[in-house]
């Protein structure tokens, strides 16, 4: 998984950390892989493709950032640093206190690498509507949304990072970003996020040595 070298070190890179929609799926390169809005984001800053680490993996809840993916990059001096990730944690479920301990070692890390980092909010996707689920299950789902975005509020604020709230990805909840799976953000969404995520990064980054 480690595919970066030792002396990536240029201030003007982009560490993201994350599930499925963080590595860019149902956004398609062209050229192969995954766009998404990392990629986006990364020319909205002018930064080459080549300086993004994108570390995240589908699937991934924040358990597995922590034990796969920070290890992954850990060697990394990045600019900027984005965790996009806590749907499949709310979705299966979690403990406050690990989410918390867990988020506090990522964003230790980055403050430690005088990195500025972004916490993506977990959105509310078209499938939770779709009537897949139980009631039940769905009100659990969103109380768990909820929980983690607090817990991504808290920890980032305690490390002197920045929590992206909901209300600044207004449009981010319409279908229209969405794939027909209900679950992965389309282009469109990709490119909305990048966008919102650009106009913040843009402040931080001036606020430091680059």
């Amino acid at each position: 998984m480690n595919g970066w070298p030792d002396d990536y070190t240029a201030r003007r890179h982009l560490v993201v950390f994350g599930d499925s929609v963080a590595e860019g799926q149902h956004d398609p390169d062209p050229a192969g892989g995954w766009i998404g809005w990392a990629g986006r984001l990364a020319g909205h800053l002018d930064m080459p493709r080549g300086h993004i680490a994108n570390a995240a993996r589908p699937g991934a809840t924040i358990a597995d950032v922590v034990r796969d993916q920070l290890p992954a990059v850990g060697h990394l001096r990045p600019g900027l640093v984005v965790i996009n990730c806590g749907m499949n944690d709310a979705l299966n479920g979690f403990q406050n206190a690990d989410v918390a301990d867990r988020l506090e070692e990522v964003f230790t890390w980055s403050a430690s690498q005088g990195a500025a980092a972004i916490a993506a909010p977990v959105p509310h996707p078209p499938l939770l509507y779709r009537g897949l689920m139980s009631d039940f299950r769905k009100k659990r789902v969103l109380q768990r949304i909820h929980e983690f975005n607090a817990a991504l509020n808290r920890s980032a604020k305690a490390c002197g990072m920045t929590f992206l709230p909901p209300e600044a990805v207004p449009r981010v909840d319409h279908a229209s970003l969405w794939s027909p799976d209900g679950i992965h953000l389309n282009s469109k969404g990709h490119a909305y996020v990048a966008e919102v995520i650009a106009d913040l990064a843009r402040d931080l980054l001036s606020a430091r040595t680059i």
